[in-house]
């Protein structure tokens, strides 16, 4: 059986928001960054996921809805606290559980089905997802045996000498436990439940008392990412539109100019539909074959057919049917539904209309 923890109970304070709500419920193309840990972790046939929300809590309920569970950390006392909240859900299932920071958004599929091989493959009591970062700064590092290579020690950079600084090998703060042995050595560390209590330090006591510790390296450094400010959100993205769009193209969309594009992962486009610079598609949309969109589209949670014209307007949870011209600066809103054949004029507001 697999379990899942994603952290999600810190504030972000380098966000340096005035909304009541955790940083990662911040979004990135219109999704949440915590949907994109969600959706990953929805291709690893999880058995049950667990979210634990502290700051904004109420906010991260609401996106995670019924994809998992929630448990609270009233008070925010370390990642090993964190996981601790999930105690009473999980201390007594067999099974591995993976543990995920809810603000790495950039953790693919391909990456966390690796892990899980390693740690199945070798019979790990813990694997940690770990890379070789060119500047490991504010990462915690993978302390190895020089001799054996094997871990000996996980640390956090401010408890590292600074001979330990030079290591570049890094936790990204992906794990997967030994369900049962996770829940036993966070329970002993913190038996009331009210201390601090860091990942990285149980896992270091959990290679000290004899378990099996290994490690599973990204190749892409991107991976490791975690997003803590609004540099560091715009960094991730411009990293996710441009796999979209990508992947997109490589599906036969025409993608006029990567870099002005922006495109929600959750956006279906057919074949042979052209977008023109400086277009944003968001949300939830459908978009059907040979549409010619741009530039200056906007586009949110609606349906598009087939052979559209879409001309620098915008459009928002509405449909459109087929062959259809929409002129510049024309507004479609509130679920406009427009049939076939139809032209739209610039300047023009379409708001809560059928027209057929």
């Amino acid at each position: 059986m697999r379990y899942s923890i994603v952290l999600a109970a810190g504030k972000g304070l380098r966000m340096k928001s005035k909304e009541e709500d955790s940083k990662v419920s911040f979004p990135i193309l219109g999704k949440p960054i915590i949907g994109y840990v969600l959706d990953v972790l929805d291709t690893l046939k999880i058995d049950k996921q667990i979210v634990v929300v502290g700051f904004g809590g109420e906010t991260i309920k609401k996106i995670v809805g019924d994809r998992a569970e929630t448990v609270w950390q009233d008070v925010q006392r370390g990642t090993g606290h964190a996981a601790l909240q999930a105690y009473d859900l999980l201390h007594e299932l067999e099974g591995e559980t993976i543990i995920l920071s809810g603000d790495t958004p950039l953790l693919t599929k391909d990456t966390l089905k690796n892990l899980f091989k390693k740690h199945e493959r070798y019979e790990n009591d813990v694997t940690i997802l770990t890379a070789y970062l060119e500047k490991p700064e504010g990462y915690a590092r993978i302390i190895r045996d020089p001799k054996s290579q094997k871990i000996v020690a996980v640390k956090d950079e401010k408890d590292c000498s600074y001979d330990e600084k030079q290591f570049n090998e890094v936790n990204t703060g992906a794990y997967i436990f030994n369900n049962k042995l996770l829940f036993e050595m966070l329970k002993k560390e913190n038996p009331d439940g009210n201390q601090q209590s860091q990942l990285s330090n149980i896992v270091t006591k959990i290679i000290n008392e004899g378990f099996k510790v290994d490690s599973y390296v990204t190749l892409d450094q991107e991976e490791a990412f975690s997003i803590a400010n609004r540099q560091q959100l715009s960094y991730v993205s411009k990293v996710l539109s441009k796999k979209i769009n990508k992947k997109l193209m490589m599906n036969g969309v025409s993608i006029e100019d990567l870099n002005s594009t922006h495109i929600s992962p959750d956006v279906e486009i057919g074949q042979d539909t052209i977008i023109l610079p400086n277009t944003i598609i968001l949300g939830k949309c459908q978009i059907g074959e040979e549409n010619y969109i741009g530039p200056n589209a906007y586009i949110s949670n609606s349906n598009i057919g087939n052979r559209n014209t879409i001309k620098g307007s915008w459009i928002e949870d509405s449909s459109l049917g087929d062959d259809n011209i929409v002129e510049p600066n024309a507004v479609i809103s509130e679920n406009t539904s427009i049939g076939n054949n139809q032209k739209l004029e610039s300047f023009q507001l379409y708001k809560n209309k059928t027209i057929r």
